[in-house]
C-alpha cells in the first residue's frame, strides 16, 4: 500500500462553496443517521466560516444523542481546494459523561504542529487508486488517521435505501491506535451513507435533504467511476429508497 501525499498550499484554496460530489458540503444540507449502539447522529451544514491556518474553512455540526440525552457534539472544519479536494483542518469536540465532559480528540490545523489532511479527494479512483491511502487526520500525539480505497464500486443497504455499484468505500484506521479500524462508503450526490467498525457497529443514513438540483444529484451518481447509480437508473431494490430519492428531488424541483 503506498501513501499518497497532497501539499498544503493555502494560495490552493479560493474559499468557494464545497462542491464535491463525495461530500457535498452545502449550507443546510442534513444528513440524520443511526447507529446499532442505540444512538443517531445529525450532521449539519451550518452557515458559519472560520479561518484556519490562513483558510476559509465550513463548520460542520455533528451531534450524537442517546434518546433524547445529547452525549457528543463537535464542530467540523472543512475547506475544497481548487482542484475539488476537501481537506479536513480540524475539529472541536465535546463528550459529556456522568463525571463531566471532555474535549478530548479536539485538535486544529497550524496549532502544535498539526497539519490539515485530505478527507475527500477530487477523484479518489485516479488520484489514489485502489490499495493506495491518504492521511485525514495530522495531528500526533491527538490523531493521526488513513483511510485506504478499497473498491469504488461497492454495494449497501441502509434504511434510506440500497446502492448498486456505485459506492466509494474505504477502509479507515488510526496509526496511534491500530485497532481503530472501520469501513466507510459513499455515494455521489448524498456523501456517507454507511459506516461500519471493526466490531460490526453500524451507523447507517437515515435520511438526507439534498441541497442540490435534482439534475446535479442525478449526473453526480451517474457519473462516478465506471458504473451508474442505481438510484439513477432505477434499479433499487428498497422501497424506502425510492421514497428518499422521490423526496430528495421533489425538495429539489421547488428550490431550483
Amino acid at each position: 500500500m503506498t501513501q499518497i501525499n497532497f501539499p498544503f498550499d493555502p494560495n490552493n484554496f479560493s474559499g468557494g462553496p464545497i462542491t464535491n460530489q463525495l461530500m457535498p458540503l452545502a449550507v443546510g444540507n442534513t444528513w440524520f443517521y443511526t447507529v446499532t449502539d442505540g444512538s443517531t447522529d445529525t450532521v449539519t451544514v451550518t452557515d458559519q466560516t472560520i479561518n484556519i491556518d490562513g483558510v476559509k474553512c465550513v463548520v460542520v455540526s455533528d451531534v450524537v444523542s442517546v434518546g433524547k440525552k445529547v452525549t457528543e457534539t463537535t464542530k467540523d472544519y472543512f475547506a475544497q481546494d481548487n482542484a475539488g479536494n476537501v481537506w479536513y483542518f480540524g475539529e472541536d469536540t465535546k463528550t459529556f459523561q456522568p463525571g463531566g465532559s471532555s474535549k478530548e480528540g479536539t485538535w486544529r490545523a497550524g496549532a502544535n504542529n498539526a497539519l490539515p489532511g485530505i478527507i475527500m479527494p477530487a477523484d479518489p479512483k485516479t488520484q489514489i487508486g485502489i490499495g493506495n491511502s491518504y492521511l485525514e487526520e495530522n495531528a500526533p500525539p491527538v490523531a493521526v488517521d488513513q483511510a485506504a480505497v478499497t473498491s469504488v464500486n461497492a454495494s449497501a443497504s441502509v434504511p434510506f435505501g440500497t446502492f448498486k455499484k456505485d459506492l466509494l468505500q474505504t477502509t479507515n484506521s488510526s496509526i496511534l491506535f491500530p485497532g481503530d479500524i472501520e469501513n466507510k462508503f459513499y455515494a455521489p450526490g448524498i456523501g456517507s451513507v454507511l459506516e461500519v467498525d471493526a466490531d460490526g457497529t453500524r451507523q447507517q443514513l437515515v435520511s438526507f435533504n439534498g441541497q442540490t438540483s435534482s439534475a446535479a444529484l442525478v449526473q453526480a451518481m451517474a457519473s462516478f467511476g465506471d458504473h451508474q447509480s442505481g438510484l439513477a437508473q432505477g434499479h433499487a431494490t428498497d422501497h424506502s429508497e425510492n421514497a428518499s430519492l422521490h423526496h430528495v428531488l421533489a425538495a429539489q424541483s421547488h428550490q431550483a
